[in-house]
């Protein structure tokens, strides 16, 4: 195994496997409690009405965008300061005095774990949310679960699947890239690193929300 999969292995699994736990709970809550507040609206047999909030909610909004918040909180912070302290260290300097190029054994692996992470996990949350959810509040309320998910199936489409698709990998992007570029950008001083870690995170969230609004839009133009 070369150096360079090792390190997008070991992003893959610090960035997707170990944020299962969390993406797992979260999901399963937000489908419950999506359900049972859209039921006690609707009524408990507006099924169809309630299948498809769920599907819309979760898929095009809630999904991509809460998967992504998780990444960057867990992951991007962290990438963001471990390329400071490398830079700081003069780790870089000395991977280019070895012939290594930093944006092929650091950049890219980190680039591409965490696109690939966020595309994985938002698919994973998405159908924990959508029927995990309903399988829990069908075990509180008696709602039958197969009302709830032939509604969300009948409701799929396409359309939906793209733009959810389309954000996660675009949320993934944007993560990985604002961190690792906050990360470089540290000068001389150790305490830069907290700084640009906190900066990575903020224009991160802010570039969730402009795109997740941006892509609405278009969506809604070409509809």
């Amino acid at each position: 195994m070369s150096p360079v999969t090792e390190v997008f292995l070991r992003q893959i699994y610090f960035t997707g496997i170990q944020a299962v736990p969390a993406v797992t709970i979260s999901g399963l809550l937000i489908g419950l409690i999506i359900v049972l507040q859209t039921a006690s609206i609707a009524g408990t047999g507006s099924s169809n009405m309630i299948g498809k909030i769920l599907l819309w909610l979760v898929l095009k909004e809630i999904g991509p965008f809460f998967t992504g918040l998780i990444i960057l909180t867990r992951s991007g912070s962290a990438i963001a300061t471990e390329l400071a302290t490398m830079k700081l260290g003069r780790e870089i300097e000395y991977l280019e005095a070895m012939g290594i190029k930093p944006e092929v054994y650091l950049i890219k692996p980190r680039l591409y774990g965490v696109v690939c992470s966020a595309v994985i996990l938002s698919i994973y949350f998405q159908l924990t949310a959508m029927f995990g959810g309903v399988f829990l509040a069908t075990l509180m309320s008696g709602i039958p679960f197969s009302d709830y998910a032939n509604a969300i199936v009948f409701h799929l489409s396409i359309k939906e699947i793209v733009i959810s698709f389309l954000k996660s990998l675009i949320f993934g992007f944007l993560i990985s890239l604002i961190c690792i570029w906050q990360g470089l950008s540290v000068m001389k001083s150790p305490t830069e690193i907290p700084q640009r870690a906190t900066k990575a995170v903020t224009g991160s969230l802010f570039s969730l929300f402009l795109i997740d609004v941006i892509i609405d839009v278009i969506a809604k133009i070409i509809e």
